[in-house]
C-alpha cells in the first residue's frame, strides 16, 4: 500500500504519520518548498517572522504528545524554535517527499499524479488531499459526483504585516490586541523563546473583517495600511523600517 497525500499542512502530516504507524508507505506533496502550511515563517536576514500561526495556544500534551518538547512561551502557549515551521518540517523530514510539486489532475482511478511541468508520479494505491476545499474540488474534478461539495467550503481570509528595524520608542510586551484600529493582534516574534534575537519584529493580523474587505487589494497596499495602523498602536516610525511586507491568506 502506498499512499500519496496532497498538502503538508498538520492535517496532511498528522494523516502520514497515523498510516506510517500503521506500516504504509506515504509520500507527500506540496505546492511549497517546504513543509507546513500556515506553520509558515519567514526569514530575511536577520529578520524571521512566524507570520502564519503565532502559537500553539495551550492544549493538553496528552492529545498532541509532540508538542511538550516544544519551548514554552509563558501564558501564550509552545512555539517551535527557531522559527514556528521548524515543528512540520521535523515532521515532514521522516518521509518521502516531492516538494514544490503543484499537483494539477489525479488519474480517475487515483493511481497517478500528474504535477504543473506534466510530470507524473504512479504507482499510488490511494490519495489522500489534504488542502483548502477550494482548491481540492478543482484537483478532484474528475470526481465531482463525489466531491463536488468541497466547492462549497468557505472560510475566514487572513491579512498579516512583517515589519522589522523600526526606529523610535516603541511600546513593551510580547503580544497585545489593540483596542480599535484594524489589528487583531500583534506579536514580538523576537522575544518568543529559542527566536533570533535582535532588532524587533513585529507580526500584525488584521482584524477578520478588515481581511475580508480588503483581501484583493495588492500586498504592499495591504502593508502600507497596516504599517500605518501598527505605528499608531506601537508608537514607533515605521518609515525608517528596514524590512516591511504583507501577506495574504486566502484560507
Amino acid at each position: 500500500m502506498i499512499v500519496a497525500i496532497i498538502g503538508t499542512g498538520l492535517a496532511g502530516l498528522a494523516c502520514a504519520g497515523v498510516l506510517s504507524g500503521a506500516g504504509k508507505r506515504v509520500v507527500l506533496f506540496d505546492k511549497s518548498k517546504g513543509y507546513g502550511g500556515r506553520m509558515a515563517s519567514r526569514r530575511r536576514g536577520d529578520f524571521a517572522f512566524d507570520h502564519g500561526l503565532p502559537a500553539f495556544d495551550p492544549i493538553s500534551e496528552e492529545t498532541t504528545p509532540a508538542l511538550a518538547d516544544l519551548p514554552l512561551w509563558g501564558a501564550h502557549g509552545r512555539v517551535a524554535a527557531p522559527r514556528m515551521n521548524a515543528f512540520p518540517r521535523v515532521l515532514g523530514e521522516r518521509y518521502e517527499s516531492r516538494l514544490d510539486t503543484p499537483v494539477v489532475t489525479i488519474d480517475s482511478d487515483g493511481s497517478t499524479l500528474t504535477d504543473a511541468t506534466g510530470q507524473q508520479h504512479g504507482g499510488f494505491t490511494h490519495v489522500v488531499v489534504a488542502i483548502p476545499g477550494p482548491q481540492a474540488a478543482e484537483l478532484l474534478a474528475t470526481h465531482e459526483e463525489t466531491f463536488g461539495a468541497a466547492a462549497d467550503a468557505t472560510y475566514i481570509p487572513g491579512c498579516t504585516l512583517m515589519l522589522a528595524g523600526a526606529s523610535g520608542a516603541m511600546r513593551e510586551g510580547e503580544r497585545f490586541r489593540p483596542a480599535n484600529g484594524p489589528l487583531a493582534q500583534i506579536i514580538r516574534d523576537d522575544l518568543k523563546p529559542g527566536h533570533p534575537a535582535g532588532s524587533p519584529c513585529w507580526v500584525a493580523h488584521a482584524r477578520t473583517d478588515w481581511a475580508q474587505a480588503n483581501l484583493e487589494r495588492s500586498k504592499e497596499d495591504i502593508a502600507s495600511d497596516l504599517s500605518a495602523a501598527l505605528q499608531d498602536a506601537l508608537g514607533a516610525n515605521v518609515a525608517d523600517a528596514e524590512y516591511i511586507a504583507g501577506h495574504r491568506w486566502r484560507y
